[in-house]
């Protein structure tokens, strides 16, 4: 049954959990963002693709943000209920350390169902498909897209080279264009007044339509050189053959890992699992750790927990190292970083046991 103090501990710890992984996601998406900003002006993404390869990001991050997430918001939540006194009044009526967990895990178990399936299924779905977005948009993305007005630009390795004097950015539409292209061999040198970027629907080739200018082709002087005028002339931009799709083990699923021969890719699988099992690592951690007294600062605990997840992933990239290496053996893996932080957490638990107490009274007198 769920009583009063479970629920209020949850809509907490819920609160603080759900503002934390927001300003996390924002952080890492923003930065993403700028990444995908620049494959865009340089013609290596397509500006219709950006969002949805954003979109791909933030699944991937959202696995491996939400147990930091949680451990810190359950610092901030409880820690904030020690400082308000809040603590003081539950103890006082018998409600300790120990009967806090029980409403802690009523929050941990959907969270930690959630990381896995996040972890283990839809993580390594997200990176596959952005995998194959990325591969498919390697030089398929619009040739003409990172281009400046102003400035001489060049494409295809030289044989295009195109200058645009100004740009209206509402319309994307070019004024003064000057196109030097070599196509075989043969040099063409194209000027226009007018001119912008056309999808052909039925292909999907694009084109450079330009408007009232001159085309020049051939070597002056020659016989072949000719000279035309245009109303209206179209130039196919040639986009290269997309590459394909490069597998990575985060793009594999957990069932391939699982059975792999590889060890690495068995230790990627372990570095999956061990998302879930951090999750519940910290879950044991975060009520000794925001113990705090009355109207003391929130800081002092939370750079103290800051050091100790650093500590955390610091050591888990180790253990994978050891593991792919031979240094460790497979079947201790990277679970000796989560037995240790747990053992931690039990030592740290030790001030709210019956007998510590009474040993405590015994020994100095007074309360413990």
């Amino acid at each position: 049954m769920i009583t009063l103090i479970d629920r209020y501990l949850l809509k907490e710890v819920l609160k603080a959990l759900l503002a934390i992984l927001l300003v996390l996601v924002l952080i890492m998406l923003s930065n993403s963002f700028i990444k995908l900003l620049k494959e865009v002006a340089s013609g290596d993404l397509n500006t219709n693709l950006l969002f949805q390869a954003l979109g791909l990001q933030m699944v991937v991050y959202v696995s491996r943000l939400i147990p930091p997430a949680f451990f810190f918001a359950v610092l901030y939540a409880v820690g904030r209920m020690y400082r308000d006194s809040e603590m003081v009044a539950l103890e006082s009526c018998g409600i300790g350390g120990f009967r806090l967990y029980r409403s802690l895990i009523l929050v941990v178990a959907p969270v930690a169902l959630l990381t896995g399936w996040l972890s283990l299924i839809v993580q390594p779905w997200a990176s596959q498909l952005s995998a194959e977005l990325m591969s498919s948009q390697s030089g398929q993305a619009t040739e003409l897209a990172g281009i400046s007005a102003g400035r001489f630009n060049e494409y295809s390795q030289g044989d295009l080279v195109l200058y645009v004097e100004s740009i209206a950015s509402e319309q994307r539409r070019m004024r003064n264009i000057f196109v030097q292209q070599r196509k075989e061999g043969v040099l063409s040198l194209v000027s226009a007044k007018h001119g912008y970027q056309r999808i052909d629907e039925e292909s999907g080739d694009r084109y450079l339509v330009l408007e009232d200018g001159y085309r020049h082709e051939g070597t002056p002087g020659h016989a072949d050189y000719r000279v035309s005028e245009f109303e209206r002339y179209g130039l196919r931009i040639k986009a290269s053959e997309g590459s394909a799709a490069k597998i990575t083990r985060k793009s594999l699923s957990s069932y391939a890992l699982l059975t792999s021969e590889s060890i690495s890719d068995r230790a990627e699988f372990q570095v999956r699992i061990a998302q879930i099992f951090g999750l519940l690592v910290f879950a044991l951690l975060s009520l000794p750790l925001s113990r705090s007294m009355p109207r003391q600062g929130p800081f002092g605990r939370l750079v103290f927990a800051f050091v100790l997840y650093t500590l955390y992933l610091s050591l888990q990239g180790v253990a994978e190292n050891w593991m792919v290496a031979g240094t460790t053996p497979e079947w201790l893996g990277v679970w000796w970083v989560h037995l240790t932080l747990a053992i931690v957490g039990l030592l740290l638990l030790i001030p709210d046991t019956y007998l510590y107490r009474r040993t405590h009274r015994k020994v100095f007198g007074g309360a413990a």
